[in-house]
């Protein structure tokens, strides 16, 4: 599995995060370790200083079931004042960040310093969103995915004292994401707004720039000639013949040609994120399904998203663009922060 670089690690974090529903606010420079930010939602803030690693396999002389952080760059961990921190590893192999409790690593770090976690924990994390694993003397490492890791940062204390619960409670799919929600209550026609205001401009450029690259990926992507569904994929695949491109496409072009006027309807903008923010929900949704089939010999999470987003034309050929998840939440947070920007509560 590739390493990714320190600031795509602390971009991975922190999008993961945003996925939630969080507005990220970036304290420090992309590749500046450890990150430091402010997650801000609903009235409730949080200050969070973020070590990340890649994990990466204990070693020819460990077992076979154990990964770790190699810790570097650091001679001790610094807790975040009035804060949270956050010491986590990101397995790519899994896809779910293993997480460490800083209370246990205080003090100064020895000799090639390295934090371990079974692939037992990982794997369970995959399965059930999150899992946990007794180190002894108190400490608990814990697993998470990625669309939990905002979860875990409210209820850390918790969370490494045993109780799994913020981890595990499942909300139905159907259920809006944090992110789509706080979209959908911004869209209220009963809010006023007020444009033009100072700092609006580039809020609002930046949500029309975000779409241009989202656009654009979309058009690299797309598939020359319609395919037939792949003879690979199990009968669980998602069989939507279309996909979510197209609804991708028109939100996007929505929000732009709304954004073009002096006095946008941020109704409409706002519904329109919240579809973009719906479709990034599915497509991660897609990953998860594929990648659980890594244990049968393939992993398939980049085929079922593939197919979410294209439909059949989506399965022969097509080479997923991680990127647009990624841009998917980008727009839809964008558009987040300039609706908290024009509305007047």
């Amino acid at each position: 599995m590739a390493r990714l670089k320190k600031s795509d690690l602390i971009g991975l974090a922190l999008q993961a995060i945003a996925d939630g529903g969080w507005v990220i606010e970036l304290l420090t420079k992309g590749n500046e370790h450890p990150a430091r930010f402010k997650m801000s939602r609903a009235g409730v803030e949080h200050h969070v200083r973020l070590y990340i690693w890649n994990l990466s396999h204990g070693g020819k002389s460990r077992s076979e079931h154990e990964f770790r952080i190699q810790i570097t760059g650091i001679e001790q961990f610094e807790p975040e004042p009035d804060g949270r921190t956050l010491i986590l590893g990101w397995g790519e192999e899994f896809g779910v960040f293993a997480a460490f409790d800083v209370q246990h690593r205080l003090g100064a770090l020895g000799a090639s310093p390295s934090i371990q976690i079974t692939d037992a924990t990982l794997k369970s994390a995959a399965e059930d969103g999150g899992a946990a694993q007794d180190k002894g003397d108190g400490e608990r490492a814990v697993a998470v995915r990625p669309g939990r890791l905002g979860r875990y940062v409210e209820n850390q204390e918790a969370i490494h004292a045993g109780d799994l619960s913020a981890l595990l409670g499942d909300e139905p799919e159907d259920e809006p994401t944090d992110l789509e929600k706080s979209l959908i209550d911004l869209s209220a026609n009963d809010l006023k707004r007020e444009f033009g205001t100072p700092g609006e401009a580039d809020l609002r450029a930046d949500v029309i720039a975000q779409i241009d690259s989202l656009l654009g990926a979309l058009d690299e992507s797309r598939p020359a000639e319609p395919g037939q569904i792949g003879h690979n994929l199990p009968p669980e695949a998602i069989d939507e013949d279309v996909g979510v491109a197209p609804a991708i496409e028109e939100a996007a072009n929505g929000i732009r040609d709304e954004l073009a006027k002096p006095e946008p309807d941020a109704a409409e903008v706002g519904k329109a994120g919240a579809k973009l923010a719906w479709a990034a929900h599915l497509l991660d949704m897609a990953k998860a399904e594929g990648a659980k089939l890594i244990e049968k010999g393939k992993d398939l999470a980049r085929e079922y998203a593939a197919k979410a987003l294209w439909g059949a034309a989506g399965t022969i050929g097509v080479v997923f663009k991680e990127e647009i998840v990624a841009l998917l939440h980008r727009v839809a947070e964008a558009v987040l922060r300039w609706l908290q920007h024009v509305s007047i509560f």
